[in-house]
């Protein structure tokens, strides 16, 4: 007996949906870009970008991807590391190290009067502390996208600065968003951590299981990208905000865009370096449909359990839900009793467990967004999808296997 067989239906009753938030006319929401003039030139440059990067992606091994990742890193003059003029034809596809015992305890010592940097504990701590543009970016997003991840009227109450602040960040943010989109200044983080972590392997700080182990989570977060030049735009739009974010003007703003406009330039130029298109994609479970990083926050305020199961017709072909149920929880696990089926598995489908996994209710929000309205039904309901594409209640009964 499959699974769709062991519940009996009743006829469909129409489900209740919440009215829609208020939105201005562009479907976003407190959403006033600044008049900067920065993102017309972020335009005029993505287009400039275009003509010189026509590899698109090239596979290539973890170790070169590492490097690429960290390519602006590799620009700099990073005390006891050799510089480009320094080192041969690889040098932009290379994890360097430092030459002498001298040039080790040069590193160390940049590392540590500049950004406090003594070990993989400080590195993770100064990494997590400073290098948050994305962070800022994606509360910024969920603002104008209907998602609020936080109560901008408790952020008054605890912090009346803070929160003008976020609304200034926010509003300067949102001339890139039509850029960007949801990846943000994702690149910036990721180019900042990496070289990091470059130079940390370079003097000895970090081993290499170490650098292994830290660079890991920067190239899945990579795979958000299309290809260098997206990755690239996003380096610029996040170095602007930073710069904005320590009070720099219009006229710094400016020089600080020429300048990224040069280095991401040279990357896409070099044949050695982001213009050869090599890429790597490391392996996963399964062809999952989306990245982790593509992921937007839903359910910030959810309370309980965020566990639940859907079907690989879901999560790596990508149809919709067309059917779910939440039953009770399993046991001694984090589960919230929701199923999530396309309502196109077979009985030999949904019998085999290879194809059913455990997820996050956050993440099956990401896949289908249609979901959000139910999640909140108590135990024993359950949802198909009608040919409107709209969601009808109906009950079911487990049955007795």
């Amino acid at each position: 007996m499959g699974l769709f067989d062991r519940f009996k239906k009743s006829e469909p009753a129409p489900t209740p949906k919440p009215e829609p938030p208020a939105a201005s006319e562009s479907g976003l929401i407190d959403f006033h870009p600044y008049d900067t003039g920065l993102a017309e030139a972020v335009r005029t440059l993505e287009t400039d970008l275009r003509k010189l990067n026509t590899n698109g992606r090239r596979s290539c091994d973890r170790d070169k991807f590492i490097a690429l990742l960290s390519g602006i890193a590799a620009l700099r003059k990073t005390p006891g590391i050799p510089g480009p003029n320094e080192s041969g034809p690889n040098y932009f596809i290379t994890l360097p190290k430092c030459a002498t015992p001298e040039d080790e305890n040069a590193c160390r010592e940049h590392l540590e009067k500049v950004f406090g940097i003594t070990d993989k504990q400080s590195m993770v701590d100064f990494c997590k502390r400073e290098i948050i543009c994305n962070n800022n970016y994606l509360d910024f997003e969920g603002f104008w996208e209907g998602r609020p991840p936080f109560s901008l009227e408790e952020l008054a109450q605890k912090n009346p600065d803070a929160l003008e602040f976020f609304k200034v960040a926010r509003d300067f943010s949102a001339q890139f968003y039509p850029i960007v989109g949801h990846k943000g200044y994702l690149a910036w983080d990721i180019s900042e951590c990496v070289g990091h972590l470059r130079s940390g392997y370079a003097c000895g700080l970090l081993t290499r299981e170490e650098l292994d182990e830290m660079a890991e989570h920067w190239i899945v977060q990579a795979q958000l990208f299309e290809d260098w030049t997206d990755f690239a735009l996003s380096l610029v739009c996040g170095e602007l905000y930073w710069d904005f974010r320590q009070g720099a003007k219009m006229p710094e703003l400016n020089k600080g865009l020429d300048l990224w406009t040069r280095l991401v330039t040279i990357l896409l130029n070099d044949g050695a370096a982001w213009a050869s298109g090599l890429w790597y994609v490391p392996p996963r479970k399964k062809p999952y449909k989306l990245w982790a990083p593509e992921f937007k926050l839903y359910l910030p305020g959810w309370e309980g359990p965020v566990g639940c199961l859907a079907t690989d017709h879901i999560m790596v072909l990508g149809k919709k839900v067309g059917w779910c149920y939440r039953g009770q929880p399993s046991e001694g696990y984090p589960d919230s009793g929701w199923r999530f089926f396309s309502g196109e598995e077979d009985e030999t489908y949904t019998n085999d467990p290879q194809n059913t996994e455990v997820y996050d209710l956050n993440t099956i929000c990401n896949y289908d967004p249609d979901i959000l309205p139910l999640l909140s039904a108590p135990i024993g309901t359950a949802y198909a999808r009608g040919e409107d594409g709209k969601f009808y209640a109906e009950q079911f009964t487990p049955s007795e296997d």
